[in-house]
C-alpha cells in the first residue's frame, strides 16, 4: 500500500446526500449508518467524498446529481440507495470503491485528460453544455431560461447583453435590472435544489438575487411523478424531529440536529419508547426552547397569517415552536402513552399543507436575503412525496 492508499484507508468518508420524491425511507436509513459509522455528512458538494442519491431512479432528477457529481474533486464514489433495506451493503460498496486507488487515479486521469480538452477548446468551453463551471460554493451556473438544474450555486444571468463574448475561466457576467429602490444592480439567478441536503425532496427553487437579497421566486417540484405513497403517511412526533433537524442544520446548530436525527430514529425503532428515550427527548426539547439564539435568528422571518393549514401559520418561530409540541405531545408528557396522542395532520391534510406551502413559498422569500431562505423552507419543510401520493395529477412543472 503506497501512501494514497494509506491516507484513504484512514479518512472517515464524506457524504453528501440527496434525496428523490419518494425517497425519504432510504435517507433516513442513510443518516442512521452514517452516524453510526462516524462518517461526516458534507453541506456542499466540493466537502465531499461520497455521493449518495436516496430514493428511486428518476430521471427527472438524473441532469441535477450529475451536475453535483461533477462539481465533487477526486477521489470520490457515488451510489444509489433505493430503499433503507440495504443501505449498508451498498455504502460498504461503495467506500470499496473510494478506495481502490488504481481506480481513483484512473479516474483522475479522466478528468485531467477532459480539463485539458475544454481549454484547448478556447474560450467557449465554460459555456458548453453541461453548463459546468466549477468555480467553488458548489456553483451551478445555469445557461439560460430553460435548463436549470443541480444544486445550490450560482447562476449566469442567463447571459443576456454579452453579445457572445468568451469570459475570464469561462465565468459569464451576471444580468443586470433595477432593484427596488430604482438602481441598476447586477442580478444574479441562482437555483436552490432538487439535488441539495437537508433539503425537500425534490423541490426547486429559482432565485433571482441583486447582492444577497431575493428579488424574484418560483417553486417546482422535480420527479417524483411515479411515487403512489408518503413515507410520512400518519406524521407523529418522528416526522416532526426530522423537520426539526432540518431547520437546526439551516440554523447553524449541527449538535442539537444530530440529536434530533438520533431521537428521531428511537422514536421509528421504538413504537412506544420507554422511560429513557422519553426522558431523552424531553431534554432535547428543552435545550432547544431554551436557545435564545435560534429564536433571534428565526423570529419576524417568512410570516403567515392567510387562511392556510394551521402548521404553517406564523413566522419561522411560531412552525418550529408548532413542531417541538407535537413531538412534546405525543409522547405524553403528561403520562400518557404516545400512541395515544393524536396525529397532527392526516395524509389528505399533509398534503393541503405541502400544496400550501409551495404556492405561498415565492412570496416568502421575496425580498428575504439568501440565508434566510434556507431557514422559511425547512420551516415549511413541504412533505413532496404526500403531495405526489395523495394529490393525483397534481404538478407543479
Amino acid at each position: 500500500m503506497d501512501l494514497t492508499g494509506w491516507l484513504l484507508a484512514r479518512a472517515l468518508p464524506c457524504a453528501f446526500v440527496v434525496t428523490a420524491v419518494g425517497g425519504t425511507g432510504a435517507r433516513l436509513a442513510v443518516e442512521r449508518e452514517l452516524r453510526e459509522r462516524g462518517w461526516r455528512r458534507a453541506a456542499a458538494p466540493g466537502a465531499a467524498d461520497l455521493l449518495v442519491v436516496c430514493g428511486p431512479e428518476d430521471p427527472d432528477l438524473a441532469d441535477a446529481v450529475d451536475r453535483v457529481w461533477k462539481q465533487m474533486p477526486g477521489p470520490r464514489a457515488r451510489v444509489r440507495v433505493p430503499g433503507a433495506d440495504g443501505a449498508a451493503r451498498l455504502l460498504d460498496a461503495t467506500r470499496g470503491r473510494l478506495l481502490d486507488v488504481d481506480r481513483q487515479r484512473r479516474e483522475a486521469a479522466e478528468r485531467d485528460a477532459a480539463a485539458r480538452e475544454r481549454a484547448q477548446q478556447g474560450g467557449d468551453e465554460g459555456h458548453g453544455d453541461d453548463g459546468e463551471h466549477d468555480q467553488g460554493n458548489g456553483g451551478d451556473h445555469d445557461d439560460g431560461h430553460s435548463g436549470h438544474a443541480g444544486g445550490e450555486g450560482h447562476g449566469d444571468g442567463h447571459g443576456h447583453g454579452h453579445g457572445g463574448m468568451s469570459m475570464p475561466g469561462g465565468i459569464p457576467m451576471a444580468d443586470r435590472g433595477p432593484d427596488r429602490d430604482g438602481l441598476t444592480l447586477d442580478r444574479l439567478h441562482v437555483n436552490l435544489g432538487p439535488a441539495l441536503t437537508d433539503w425537500p425532496a425534490g423541490l426547486r427553487l429559482r432565485l433571482t438575487l441583486q447582492g444577497d437579497v431575493v428579488q424574484e421566486a418560483e417553486a417546482e417540484i422535480v420527479g417524483g411523478a411515479a411515487v403512489t405513497s408518503a413515507f410520512w403517511d400518519v406524521p407523529g412526533p418522528a416526522a416532526a424531529l426530522d423537520s426539526a433537524q432540518r431547520l437546526l442544520t439551516a440554523a447553524g446548530w449541527p449538535d442539537a440536529a444530530e440529536s434530533a436525527r438520533r431521537w428521531r430514529d428511537a422514536l421509528l425503532a421504538e413504537p412506544e419508547p420507554d422511560a429513557a428515550t422519553r426522558r431523552g427527548v424531553l431534554r432535547w426539547l428543552r435545550r432547544v426552547r431554551r436557545s435564545r439564539v435560534l429564536r433571534w435568528s428565526t423570529a419576524g422571518l417568512g410570516p403567515i397569517d392567510g387562511p392556510v393549514p394551521e402548521p404553517l401559520l406564523g413566522d419561522v418561530t411560531d412552525r418550529w415552536s408548532r413542531r417541538l409540541d407535537v413531538v412534546e405531545a405525543a409522547l405524553g408528557a403528561g403520562g400518557r402513552p404516545g400512541r395515544d396522542a393524536p396525529a397532527d395532520r392526516s395524509r389528505t391534510e399533509a398534503a393541503e399543507a405541502a400544496k400550501a406551502a409551495l404556492d405561498l413559498l415565492p412570496s416568502l422569500v421575496t425580498g428575504q436575503e439568501l440565508a434566510a431562505v434556507r431557514l422559511v423552507v425547512a420551516s415549511l419543510d413541504p412533505d413532496t412525496e404526500a403531495l405526489r401520493a395523495h394529490v393525483p395529477g397534481r404538478s407543479h412543472d
